[in-house]
Order: C-alpha cells, then structure tokens, then sequence
C-alpha cells in the first residue's frame, strides 16, 4: 500500500501543484453542499457565503451547469440562478402543484452545516416565492440501505455521500481511509481532483474510470515488484532502478494519453450539451415567461398559498 500510494503521488503531483496556487482553495471552515431538483450539483460554499466550486453529479446537472459560472457568486445569487435556469430549460415546471429541491450541507462544525443547509433551503424557497411557483426545499432523503451503510460506519448518511464523492474522485483513497478524514479533507480531495476529472464528462466518465483502473492493473505490479527487488537487493540495483524510472514515466505517458483522448470526446460532448440547453432554453423560457405575466394578476391569491405550502412540515 504505501508503494502504491508513492506511485500514484508521482502520477498526479500535477494536481497537487494545481492545488497549492489555487486562488480557491478549500479551508477547513468551507461547507459542501449537494442539490437535488432532477439535475443534481454539488457546491463548495465558503464561510463568506461565497460559491468556491460547482460540479454536476448526473448529465442533466451538466446540461445545467453547461452555460452557468457560479464560482465566486454570492450562494443567495447562485442558489437564484440554478432555480431560474433549471426553470427555464424546463426541469422545473413552474405550474406545476408542487415542486421540492433536496438539499445537503456537511460542514467541519455540524451546527455550522446545519445552519448553512438552512439558509440554502431558504434561499430555494425565496427563489421559489419570486417567481410564485409552488415549490420547496427540503433535507436530502436517503434510501433505508444509504442509511443502514452509514449506521455501519457510525457516520451521517450526509458525511458517507461526500465521502463517496470523494471515492469516485481519487483512485488512491479506500473508504476504510475515507471515513477517517475530516469534511474539509475530502472537500479538499473533491475539488482538487473533480477540476481535472471534470476534463471528462459525465457520459463517459465510467467508460475512462474503467479504462484508467486497467492502466493501473498493468502497471502498478509491475513497479511494485521492481520496488520490492531494489529494496531487498536482488540482482542489478542500478538497472532496476533505471529500470523502475522508465516503467514509471511510461505508465505517467499512459495515463496523459488517456486523459487526452478522453478530453476530446469531452469537449464534443460538452458542445452537444450547451446547444441542448440553449434549445430547452428556447422552449421553456417562454413557458416560464408566459407564466410570470399570469401571475403578475394573481400574485397575492399565489403568495399566501406559497407561504403556507412552504411553512407546512417545516423542521
């Protein structure tokens, strides 16, 4: 284990690079947030109530996202703008009886989180209430089985969703490790390695994790075997460790080839879903439109059926 994860230090010490000069970078004080309306995103929030990250965790969060830059936004104007665009590319039916966005907020200080999830949800509502549209925020359910897992560990169902997140993101962690770091520790391994894994999109992200593990699978015996002749003494040490260079700049080679043949297939999958949001756009806009100029008539009888479809069940 530590061999393996000396090799895959080598291999992504770019990111770690990328990580030092960022002008963003996770504090143990930021809150990772996740919304769920169908498009589902997580964000990155820090203590300035500023959005530091913003990812799509399915394909319609991409199309969703395909035309937004949330980084740097005030949260109240960013959770505003996701609602307004989900709005108008039509995941949002803005007649519809009732409508609920599910919310996460897991933060180093729980109460902390609970209070950040809480503004986040009353962001929603307001955003909901601007535009009289029945609809709600609510906290995140997880399925009996989420929830049972995370009994096992002894951990929130909230604090085991981020940890997967994480999972997904770095092939070096194990979940035994995981689930002994701190929110910001994974918030930290979340951004830092979903801004390169968001070179890949969602549609093929299983396909090059797949392939990525395969690379892994042929090489990572291979150097841990040489490892383990060099440090025993067997045989030519210094042809080994050439040897064991080369091996790994290969497999580094490998990998960038990889990355860039997967990046290709991104950026033609990444133009196809701005113009699927710009042709839902020019279907649901007008909807949305049409439907504001209805309740310009309406709008007390729809406030005081707001307000009471938000207080009910109200934690």
């Amino acid at each position: 284990m530590k061999s393996f994860k000396f090799v895959l230090s080598f291999v992504f010490l770019f990111a770690a690079i990328f990580a030092i000069i960022g002008c963003t970078e996770v504090s143990a004080n930021d809150t990772y947030v996740t919304l769920d309306i169908n498009p589902s995103i997580e964000l990155i929030v820090n203590r300035r109530d500023k959005v530091i990250y913003a990812n799509a965790l399915n394909e319609d969060g991409e199309v969703l996202l395909a035309e937004l830059d949330l980084i740097g936004m005030d949260v109240e104007d960013a959770i505003d703008l996701i609602i307004e665009t989900a709005t108008n590319l039509g995941y949002i039916d803005p007649d519809a009886e009732e409508t609920y966005v599910s919310v996460t907020a897991i933060s180093k200080d729980s109460a902390f989180g609970d209070q950040v999830r809480d503004r986040i949800k009353e962001h929603i509502n307001n955003a909901f209430a601007k535009r009289y549209m029945m609809g709600k925020a609510q906290d995140k359910a997880f399925t009996p089985e989420f929830v049972a897992e995370a009994e096992s560990y002894g951990v929130t169902p909230g604090f085991l969703f981020m940890v997967k997140s994480a999972l997904i993101a770095d092939d070096e962690l194990l979940i035994e490790d995981a689930l002994l770091l701190t929110p910001a520790e994974l918030q930290a391994i979340i951004k830092e390695t979903k801004d390169e894994m968001r070179e890949v999109s969602q549609a093929i992200r299983t396909e090059f994790i797949a392939a990525r593990e395969a690379l892994f699978a042929e090489y990572l015996p291979q150097i841990q075997a040489l490892e383990a002749a060099i440090e025993l003494g067997e045989g030519d040490v210094e042809a080994l460790t050439l040897e064991l260079e080369a091996l790994k700049v290969e497999f580094k080679t490998q990998l960038d080839a990889l990355r860039t043949e997967f990046h290709a297939e991104t950026e033609a999958i990444r133009a196809q879903m701005k113009e699927v949001h710009q042709q839902r756009k020019e279907v649901f806009e007008p909807i949305m439109n049409q439907h504001m100029e209805q309740m310009q008539e309406r709008r007390e009888e729809m406030q005081e059926k707001i307000d009471e479809f938000q207080g009910k069940n109200r934690p």
